[in-house]
């Protein structure tokens, strides 16, 4: 008889919440420990493959009903439980800034769709550096939900096709056997007799068969989709289903082994080693799922079909250690506590924890996991009332995800109340912009904070500023995105002017629109941009690039054709401070030629190119008005050290060196406007002067408008 408790699972989820646990506290002491995830994945597809198959094979139907309630039952408690304390802690932890992204990954976590809004987030090139929620782990619970919706439809379709033929009696004969063997009948549990069952083995070979063609193409996807540099494979379900299929297959084919005592053994240490070697050896640069997810998914399914294992190098000593067996049976509860408790701490700390806070943050999670386990998961589990009445356990699941999802809201409730004080200060200073507002207030050796009569006041406000970015109703997809093979032209300024300025570069030339279009208004100037994000126009690779991350020289390549053909009077171009153009070059400043075999053919055609050096950039990727938000009454936090910011930089370094070969271009910077000799602000004037980690707020380039047209551009 097959076991129904599989003590070596038990290893897998501790070894598993184990990995996980250690690369979210610091990537670094584990760079692949987020394979535990998979781990998990193929013991779910196994572990509920197997209660299926065995459902249909002894009882002849399988009710959807019940096996949807058991699966609430089992998660959904300590789930909504984790979900009601986060959100309504995350305001006394998290900096306003993210009170939205919390709130909307929160009700995404409560209805299960959290990998679907994760993915929407990937691929959304404004919001690569948003700061974790903690909700984001569970998109991983998001996804084993959506495979429990669908997997056993596939199950009851290999059970019809299975099923022989009308008049037939070989199956049900065989079916009545198995059942016999098992110790129960075909109509136990109040289930309706059937007049012709299945033979078991016929029904795992069809059923192996479904599942296989399901795995297989989930598996493609997955390669392909990775392979293209996808970001969002990562999340969707379908790059993931494979995983949890492989447990499904071996569930179709395994039972309880017991021969080979040796072969086993050494199978059950091969499988562990090859979940240990991805979780040392892969880092979060391996292209995942894909190929890569082959291993721990392997080793995972290896350790499993080994089962229990006796003699030279047996891991039965482990398995059935009390601390092992304790954490895999804490491993659901852990997972769900321990991210946001890390998330937390970030935030008010600003890093990854080091080895001492590390395992105090592992023990609260640990505190809160095993009183989740007691109080929440198991009672629920095990209710008999709950299991006699699954119309009840419905009703109570759906109540369930609708309170967490409405309690989820609690953060962004709090920050619509907070945001209306100060509404009627910020739209004066908006459409005002007196002249002590942003870089107004800059001097060559200090700075305001705050614009006259503006004191407290900041616009925008750290929680809108990622919305303050430049817009183009007049065109579609500007910027293009960075895959984009070509670069659309737009015109932004007077149409019919008699003089033309070109506008081409990435989302840093982008981020100056709004000051151009102050700075072009009522004037006699056609503006028109060519925006790409992601590429400085530049002749020559970036790194992204030649991973196949981008499309950047064949759009610049046609953009220059372009407008050369257009023979406008100014080019006006800045991009980001990368440091990452032409990778395999041998020149002393990568990218210079690629600066100046862009620059020369406009300069030879008669056209006068004006060129911005890069802003400096904060020295870290912390989102500014997330610490802003964080340090209300002293925004001087949040600035950083002039030295280091851009001199040296490769990017600005290459302009500077192509502008030398090329004398004819104009090479301006405007490091005065956004610092001191010394110290670069996060807010000058009242104005909020990055909208991320690296871009400038709109308003703040429309109050370095008029520096730019003195120094630059020109068009007044």
């Amino acid at each position: 008889m097959t076991r129904r408790f599989r003590p070596e699972i038990q290893l897998l989820r501790a070894v598993a919440v184990s990995a996980v646990v250690l690369y979210h506290l610091n990537p670094a002491w584990l760079p692949g420990g987020f394979v535990g995830v998979d781990v998990f994945f193929v013991i779910s597809g196994y572990l509920i493959t197997s209660h299926i198959l065995r459902e249909i094979e002894v009882r002849g139907r399988l009710s959807l009903l019940e096996f949807w309630t058991n699966r609430a039952r089992r998660i959904l408690p300590a789930a909504t439980v984790a979900i009601l304390v986060t959100a309504v802690a995350a305001p006394f932890f998290l900096p306003a800034t993210q009170w939205t992204d919390t709130a909307i990954q929160g009700i995404a976590s409560a209805f299960y769709v959290q990998n679907l809004v994760l993915a929407g987030n990937s691929v959304d090139y404004l919001q690569q550096d948003v700061a974790d929620t903690p909700f984001q782990h569970f998109w991983s619970l998001s996804v084993e939900e959506q495979f429990y919706l669908f997997w056993p439809l596939l199950a009851l379709l290999a059970f019809v096709l299975a099923r022989p033929r009308t008049g037939s009696r070989t199956g049900g004969q065989a079916a009545a056997r198995h059942a016999a063997r098992a110790g129960r009948s075909p109509a136990t549990r109040g289930a309706r007799p059937v007049e012709v069952l299945v033979d078991p083995r016929r029904y795992r070979t069809v059923a192996f068969a479904v599942f296989g063609v399901v795995v297989l193409a989930s598996f493609v996807i997955s390669v392909l989709e990775v392979n293209a540099a996808d970001p969002a494979a990562y999340f969707v379900t379908w790059t993931r289903v494979w995983e949890l299929g492989i447990g499904g297959l071996l569930a179709c084919v395994l039972g309880d082994p017991r021969r080979a005592p040796l072969l086993r053994s050494v199978l059950a240490l091969v499988g562990l080693g090859a979940i240990a070697a991805a979780c040392i050896l892969y880092t979060g640069a391996t292209p995942f799922p894909g190929l890569a997810a082959l291993l721990p998914t392997l080793g995972c399914a290896a350790v499993i079909a080994a089962g229990r294992t006796t003699g030279p190098g047996s891991l039965t000593p482990l398995v059935d250690s009390r601390p092992v067996q304790r954490l895999g049976a804490w491993s659901y509860s852990l997972y769900l506590w321990h991210f946001p408790v890390i998330v937390f701490y970030v935030a008010v700390a600003g890093a990854h924890p080091g080895f001492v806070d590390g395992i105090g943050l592992a023990a609260i999670s640990l505190v809160l996991a095993v009183a989740s386990h007691r109080f929440v998961e198991e009672p629920v589990r095990r209710s008999w009332t709950l299991q006699r009445h699954r119309w009840l356990t419905a009703e109570a699941a759906v109540a369930a995800m609708a309170l967490a999802a409405v309690v989820a809201v609690v953060p962004q409730g709090v920050l619509a109340l907070q945001s209306e004080e100060d509404a009627g200060d910020i739209e004066t200073l908006v459409q005002t912009l007196p002249e002590s507002a942003g870089a107004g207030s800059m001097g060559e050796t200090d700075y305001a904070q705050y614009a006259d009569g503006f004191a407290g006041i900041i616009a925008p406000p750290p929680v809108e500023a990622r919305d303050d970015k430049p817009e183009f109703p007049e065109c579609a997809d500007v910027p293009n995105g960075a895959t984009a093979t070509s670069t659309a032209e737009c015109v932004i300024g007077n149409p019919e002017g008699s003089r033309s300025l070109v506008v081409v570069g990435d989302s840093h030339a982008a981020m100056w629109m709004p000051a151009v279009r102050d700075l072009a208004e009522g004037t006699d100037w056609k503006v028109t941009v060519f925006l790409h994000d992601s590429c400085p126009f530049n002749a020559e690779p970036r790194g992204y690039e030649v991973g196949g991350e981008l499309e950047c020289t064949t759009p610049n390549a046609r953009t220059l054709e372009r407008v050369l053909a257009m023979d406008p009077d100014k080019v006006f171009t800045t991009n980001y401070n990368a440091a990452d153009i032409a990778p395999d070059s041998t020149e002393e400043v990568p990218g210079t030629q690629g600066y100046v075999d862009v620059w020369q053919p406009l300069v030879d055609a008669g056209i006068e190119v004006l060129a911005l050096e890069p802003t400096p950039l904060p020295p870290t990727d912390e989102r500014l008005p997330d610490c802003i938000a964080a340090h209300p009454d002293d925004p001087e936090e949040c600035g950083f050290p002039r030295d280091g910011t851009y001199e040296g930089e490769r990017l600005g370094a290459a302009m500077r060196a192509a502008a030398e070969r090329v004398p004819e271009v104009r090479l301006v910077g405007l490091h005065d406007s956004f610092c001191t000799e010394d110290f670069c602000p996060a807010l000058v004037g009242s104005v909020l002067v990055y909208r991320d980690a690296n871009h400038i707020t709109g308003l703040y380039g429309r109050t370095v408008a008029d520096t730019l047209d003195e120094r630059l551009l020109g068009l007044r």
